[in-house]
């Protein structure tokens, strides 16, 4: 347990300082286990995603329509507690991005914050790795009250075991998902280019006619 903390510690350490290096590389002093626990995330995907243009690689396997999503802990606000999220019975839309402190993710987490209101019986998330302090300030500055915020800056398992964290930044890629009540996938966009917007158009007029129009 212990060198699980240190190791979730040290990969917090280096997202939150931006590192854009590849991250196995650690740098001297390092424990050995967080270099040898680095050499394990592998790609088991053909996704093709780029940041600033630049490959990256996104850990474990692809997320598909048909897929469940794996539900592990996240901090959901400043005082550090922890929920599973897809624990309620309800359909989600779930926005995953590198960090709300960006133009795009900002934006774009502003435009799921206005849909929420349109749908009540949604669950909006977005999840990101910025701790959960930046998190709370952002939704205070820009009035976020209808998508939850969630961080996965602790374990980095949503991430890990979605298909969803870029290896060499410690990152989440941009993602923009719609989960049933049961979280098995039924709709996801990997945006290719980190710079780039996801179609939030498109995900939302699929909620509205194959999701609600029962």
């Amino acid at each position: 347990m212990k060198k699980l903390l240190l190791i979730t510690g040290l990969l917090g350490i280096m997202v939150s300082c931006g590192s854009k290096k590849e991250v196995s590389a650690a740098p001297a002093g390092v424990p050995k286990e967080y270099t040898q626990y680095l050499d394990t995330l592998k790609a088991d995907n053909n996704l093709k995603i780029t940041m600033g243009g630049n490959p990256v690689t996104i850990v474990g396997k692809e997320t598909k329509v048909g897929d469940t999503l794996k539900g592990v802990p996240l901090t959901v606000n400043s005082k550090l507690e922890e929920k599973n999220i897809l624990a309620d019975k309800a359909i989600k839309v779930i926005y995953t991005a590198p960090s709300l402190d960006t133009k795009v993710c900002s934006l774009q987490t502003k435009m799921l914050n206005t849909a929420a209101a349109k749908y009540p019986n949604v669950k909006f998330y977005s999840v990101t790795v910025d701790t959960p302090f930046a998190q709370e300030r952002f939704c205070t500055a820009n009035d976020i009250n209808g998508i939850k915020t969630v961080s996965d800056y602790k374990y980095h398992q949503f991430g890990a075991q979605n298909g969803l964290l870029m290896k060499e930044s410690g990152l989440l890629t941009r993602a923009l998902m719609i989960v049933d009540e049961n979280n098995v996938v039924k709709y996801i966009e990997y945006v290719p280019e980190q710079g780039k917007e996801a179609n939030v158009d498109k995900a939302l007029k699929f909620l509205q006619e194959k999701m609600l129009k029962k």
